[in-house]
């Protein structure tokens, strides 16, 4: 059995807009190529991974079709690539959010992100008290109806234009509550100054699961230290990509090494993620 690393930003040049090149994050990302990629996922037994293509205005200058696109560029190797997409709720009018979630979900994504950091936006932000952002709540619908999971950032970030003050995931229990069916994935699990509060929801709410992507394996037990008692709705990722990220090889060899069972790690890195997120083909 195959691994799947569930959290990557493995984007290729092809489905990138101009933009993106001339972007003023304070990261310069070399796109990799498709067969590279492929070689390095198949050097450590990774039957695909999940490619985390969401729009970002303030920092990418990426949009809602940059999903669509990239999965028009893997389309010919639909088996090793997940394709995960997302809408910036704050930036469009309500029926331009439900038609760019309608074209990705007939393109084929696994799921949808939002990155409340890089959006400047709330996760609750569709409740009356939080400004009642409707475009929000059709998100949260839609993935719910669809049985499609939300991938939601937690932590903070070093991008020149994030705003951090949107990163405590506690805003997300009130989503879990009020979309009970909605599978809810905390990636980061809120690190580095929101760990507890990660770890305590994803242990109280049903649909809310981990996901460990960006915290470096090695250091994985001193920011979780009861990791295995969660391991059964964590889910692993890489964040490769992303700053400081060595591959995404490099990584899962660390993940393996980590001193917990290997049931846990099966289950982190091959189970529970191909049960929530699937390849194009």
């Amino acid at each position: 059995m195959g691994y799947v690393d569930a959290h990557t930003h493995v984007w290729f040049k092809e489905a990138l807009p101009n933009e993106f090149f001339s972007n003023d994050s304070g990261y310069e990302y070399t796109p990799p190529s498709i067969q590279d990629t492929l070689k390095e996922m198949d050097s450590v037994n990774i039957d695909y991974i999940v490619i985390i293509a969401y729009p970002s205005r303030e920092i990418w200058r990426t949009k809602e079709d940059f999903p669509i696109n990239m999965i028009k560029v893997v389309k010919e190797y639909a088996n090793r690539f997940s394709i995960v997409g997302g809408i910036e709720p704050n930036k469009l009018s309500l029926s331009e959010a439900k038609g760019w979630l309608e074209k990705q979900y007939e393109a084929g994504v696994s799921g949808f992100k939002l990155h409340p950091v890089h959006s400047h936006v709330k996760p609750n932000a569709y409740r009356e008290e939080e400004g009642g952002l409707k475009q929000l709540e059709l998100l949260y619908e839609f993935a719910q109806d669809h049985n499609l999971p939300v991938i939601i950032h937690t932590g903070t970030s070093v991008f020149l234009n994030a705003r951090n003050k949107y990163a405590d995931p506690i805003f997300v229990d009130d989503v879990a509550v009020d979309f009970p069916r909605l599978k809810i994935v905390l990636a980061h699990m809120g690190r580095p100054n929101y760990v507890p509060t990660a770890f305590q929801l994803v242990r109280i709410r049903k649909n809310i699961f981990g996901e460990i992507s960006s915290i470096p394996p090695k250091k994985l037990l001193e920011y979780l230290p009861r990791l295995e008692e969660i391991s059964y709705k964590t889910i692993y990722g890489s964040d490769y990509g992303g700053p400081g990220i060595k591959g995404i090889a490099y990584n899962l060899k660390e993940f393996m090494s980590i001193n917990i069972s290997e049931e846990a790690k099966l289950k982190m890195a091959s189970d529970n993620p191909k049960a929530l997120y699937k390849p194009l083909e």
